[in-house]
């Protein structure tokens, strides 16, 4: 496990989980599909990660290709299953709430709260793993993977060693393997016009993988940036529609939907909670539409030299 990486927030599993996974290809798959669509130079809110309400992340690209390396590394793979809370059901069992618990330190603001609450899920895994590590043991051999529970108790125990030593204060929101904060780039606005007083706020690039079972195994993304709107499927671009001829977005039948002037509708379906993803994407149709036209006016009333 590198510096700057924790071992259960930045779980190479949580990061490209896609429900209904069943090999190893099936997550790295999911995190290379992940870079592809962030591309270089970009952060993006990573709202498909199990229990991103509890643990807010925000992802770079160079982010999914170090969790891709590890998932491919058979030791590092055990660990990363092993420290993954796994589904809500397991939250029950000791050491899943356990897990559970180390992640909500991300949203802690208390210091000595963060310490104590990592010390005590520390003192779960060093009592009361057995039980946990056998389920574990049996999931690795089905992925190709032996290894055993003393062996994987004590590699776990190390990854989670730093966290007593190094309890970092707010940081910057942004999980880097190098530790460093994440870049920030324009959008393609006249650099004058992004800090005018009354502009709408620019939501930035969005990510939306479809996450609902077994839909996420489809490997499609919804791509929302300033200037357009992108359908990917498997890095390929599936459809792709500029924000100015979207003339309304809408809920049809589970599917985000989204009527083009000239062009049968978009639709994405297969989300699994399909209301949130809908305010997410009118959000972002809002925006766009209203930059837009501020950008226009802006320009308009601007003093000729």
């Amino acid at each position: 496990m590198k510096i700057g990486f924790h071992p259960v927030i930045d779980n190479p599993v949580r990061m490209g989980y896609a429900p209904g996974w069943s090999c190893v290809a099936d997550l790295t798959e999911r995190l290379t599909d992940l870079e592809h669509a962030v591309g270089k130079g970009s952060v993006v809110r990573a709202r498909w990660e199990p229990y991103f309400a509890e643990c807010p992340s925000f992802r770079w690209a160079g982010a999914f290709e170090w969790a891709r390396g590890q998932l491919q590394n058979p030791s590092e793979l055990a660990v990363a299953i092993a420290l993954f809370p796994g589904e809500p059901e397991l939250l029950t069992t000791r050491i899943g709430h356990a897990n559970w618990q180390i992640l909500r330190t991300k949203s802690e603001p208390s210091r000595i709260t963060r310490k104590l609450v990592v010390e005590e899920a520390i003192g779960v895994w060093e009592s009361h793993a057995t039980e946990w590590l056998e389920k574990i043991v049996a999931t690795c051999a089905t992925l190709g993977v032996e290894t055993s529970v003393e062996r994987l108790h004590q590699q776990v125990l190390y990854a989670l060693q730093p966290l007593m030593k190094d309890l970092p204060d707010d940081d910057d929101g942004v999980s880097r393997p190098d530790g460093q904060p994440g870049p920030r780039r324009s959008h393609g606005y006249d650099s004058d016009l992004l800090h005018l007083d009354g502009w709408t706020p620019d939501p930035g690039l969005v990510i939306l993988p479809v996450d609902g079972r077994p839909y996420s195994l489809r490997r499609e993304i919804l791509r929302l940036d300033h200037g357009k709107v992108a359908l990917l499927r498997a890095r390929k671009s599936a459809r792709s529609v500029t924000w100015d001829k979207v003339i309304r977005v809408h809920l049809s039948d589970g599917a985000v939907t989204f009527e083009i002037v000239g062009e049968p509708p978009l639709a994405v379906a297969g989300y699994k909670h399909p209301e949130d993803v809908f305010k997410i994407v009118h959000e972002c149709f809002k925006a766009a539409i209203e930059r837009a036209l501020q950008a226009v006016a802006a320009q308009m009333t601007r003093p000729k030299p």
